[in-house]
């Protein structure tokens, strides 16, 4: 009886260590690109095939088809035409791919902290509005890097000083605004995004404990943990690697999924070197089972790629999802 006890239990953790690797081994993929509303305030016309995307036709089946969530700004949930809104809702809907956002979720009217990761505050109500009217369901947000810009910015900007608050109150304040998403969404899975570097003078191990201490802090006034934590890292500043290994083994012990921001750097000059450039960081971190991510997202905020589409052309951000998507299968 105590052999197959024993029998039983060897059988469990190998079971329990496949299982592990399978997860290490296909992890959930993301997409988001730079939309009309944005593309606009930028005063640029590239990527012109963005809502193209959406389109029944559209030439990227087989990157879409393992897509897991795409990702959009708060400027086109809340400025887009309803037209283009609905295109887009419905066919993310059509194909089963979830509904992300991305959003900052702190007051931006406190004469401090402009800028990134701040917003009006009724600027998340409008845009949950907006995606009820379109028939959508928000499946995430993805909180833009409220803990770097709320507690640890340490540079001026023109729109003046930043807030400095503690890591407590800057989870007060989101958990407050989650509270708001899930009485419209109650499925919602919140997380957040928040830059890995040494620019600045950053530390990135001491980011990376201010980042779980923020988790844990969310947990405790929300009752809920992080959905997952994406590391927006800068590729370019030396010494970022110190940071990811013990984010994700952080993040682990905590539950909460660790995922990547991949694309390529302003040191690529056209859309298949960027792209590659992007491919190569995936390649790098997820050779390492300590490093590997198990959201992987496809982004950029840069001016390449110049295209979205086809999935088939080098060098299109749908191309790099693709290559992405065959690389960790």
């Amino acid at each position: 009886m105590g052999d197959q006890r024993r029998l039983s239990g060897v059988v469990m953790v190998t079971l329990l260590s496949a299982l592990s690797v399978t997860a290490e081994a296909a992890p959930q993929f993301w997409f988001g690109g730079e939309d009309p509303v944005v593309q606009q305030d930028k005063h640029k016309d590239n990527p012109a095939d963005f809502m193209a995307l959406f389109t029944p036709d559209a030439p990227w089946p087989k990157s879409a088809a393992q897509l897991g969530a795409f990702k959009i700004s708060m400027q086109f949930v809340t400025r887009a035409s309803d037209a283009d809104l609905a295109l887009l809702v419905g066919d993310l809907r059509r194909r089963h791919i979830g509904l992300a956002l991305e959003a900052g979720m702190l007051k931006n009217d406190r004469g401090c902290g402009k800028g990134e990761g701040y917003i009006p505050q009724n600027l998340i109500n409008r845009a949950l509005k907006r995606i009820q009217q379109a028939g959508g369901q928000l499946n995430y947000v993805a909180m833009d890097e409220v803990v770097f810009f709320g507690h640890e910015r340490n540079w001026p900007e023109k729109q003046g000083p930043a807030c400095k608050d503690s890591i407590e109150e800057v989870a007060q304040e989101v958990a407050d605004k989650a509270a708001e998403i899930r009485r419209v969404f109650p499925q919602v899975q919140i997380g957040a995004v928040e830059p890995i570097t040494t620019g600045h003078g950053f530390n990135a191990g001491q980011l990376v404990r201010d980042y779980l201490a923020f988790a844990d802090l969310y947990q405790s006034k929300t009752a809920t943990k992080l959905a997952f934590l994406h590391a927006d890292i800068a590729w370019r500043s030396p010494g970022w690697q110190a940071g990811i290994a013990p984010l994700k083994a952080g993040l682990r012990t905590r539950g909460i999924a660790f995922g990547t921001i991949f694309g390529g750097t302003p040191d690529q000059q056209d859309d298949v070197s960027w792209t590659r450039a992007g491919l190569l960081q995936l390649k790098t971190l997820a050779s390492n089972p300590a490093t590997a991510p198990e959201q992987v997202i496809i982004q950029t905020w840069q001016p390449l790629p110049t295209k979205m589409l086809p999935e088939t052309t080098a060098g299109t951000l749908s191309w790099m999802l693709l290559q992405a998507e065959g690389m960790l299968k």
